[in-house]
C-alpha cells in the first residue's frame, strides 16, 4: 500500500473517532442534567442557612471537594515525576503518563476556577429550599473531574464523558447564579 492510500483511511478513522467523541459527549451531557435532576429530588436541603456566614460556611464545606481532588492529581504528578527519570521538568523527557496528569491537573485547575465562585454565587443566592443544588452539583463536578483524569488515562477520547459532564456542572451552577442574579433573588 502506498503511504497515499494510507492517510485517507486514517483521516476517515480520525473523524469517525470524533464524531463519535462528539455523540458521548452529547450524551454524557444528557445523563448529566438527568442525573442532577434525580439526585436533587433525593437530596434534602440543608437547614439554618439563612445567615450569611453560615452559606459561606457551607460553600467552604463543599469547595474542600474539589481542591481534595486537584490535590490528589497534584500528588499523581509528583508519584509520575519520582517514578520516572523525568525529574527536571523543563530537560528530561516526559513519559505520557506524566503528559496526561499534567494535562488533567491544568484542566481541573481552569474548571475549578470556574465552578468555586460560580458556586459561592449560587450559595449566596439560592432560596432555602432549594440549597441542595449545590452539594449534587458539587458531588457531580468531582466525579466529573474524576471520570475525566481516568478516561484521559485510557484514551483521549474516553476523557470526553468527564469533561461533559464537568463541563455540564459548571453551565448549570454559572447560568443558575447568573439568572439568581439578573433576578435580584434574595436568599431565604
Amino acid at each position: 500500500m502506498s503511504e497515499s492510500s494510507l492517510q485517507p483511511r486514517a483521516s476517515r478513522r480520525r473523524k469517525s473517532l470524533i464524531r463519535g467523541a462528539l455523540m458521548l459527549n452529547g450524551a454524557s451531557a444528557v445523563v448529566t442534567v438527568l442525573l442532577f435532576i434525580l439526585l436533587l429530588s433525593l437530596v434534602a436541603p440543608p437547614m439554618g442557612l439563612n445567615a450569611p456566614g453560615a452559606r459561606m460556611a457551607y460553600w467552604a464545606r463543599l469547595a474542600l471537594w474539589p481542591a481534595l481532588v486537584l490535590f490528589g492529581m497534584v500528588l499523581g504528578v509528583m508519584a509520575m515525576r519520582g517514578r520516572t527519570q523525568a525529574f527536571n521538568p523543563i530537560e528530561d523527557p516526559e513519559s505520557r503518563c506524566q503528559r496526561v496528569c499534567q494535562r488533567v491537573l491544568a484542566n481541573s485547575v481552569e474548571q475549578s476556577a470556574v465552578f468555586i465562585p460560580a458556586l459561592a454565587a449560587l450559595i449566596a443566592t439560592l432560596p432555602q429550599p432549594s440549597l441542595a443544588a449545590a452539594m449534587v452539583a458539587t458531588g457531580l463536578f468531582v466525579l466529573g473531574r474524576l471520570l475525566f483524569w481516568a478516561g484521559y488515562l485510557v484514551h483521549p477520547f474516553a476523557r470526553a464523558p468527564g469533561m461533559a459532564m464537568t463541563l455540564t456542572v459548571n453551565l448549570i451552577v454559572l447560568g443558575w447564579a447568573v439568572l439568581l442574579q439578573l433576578g435580584g433573588m434574595q436568599p431565604g
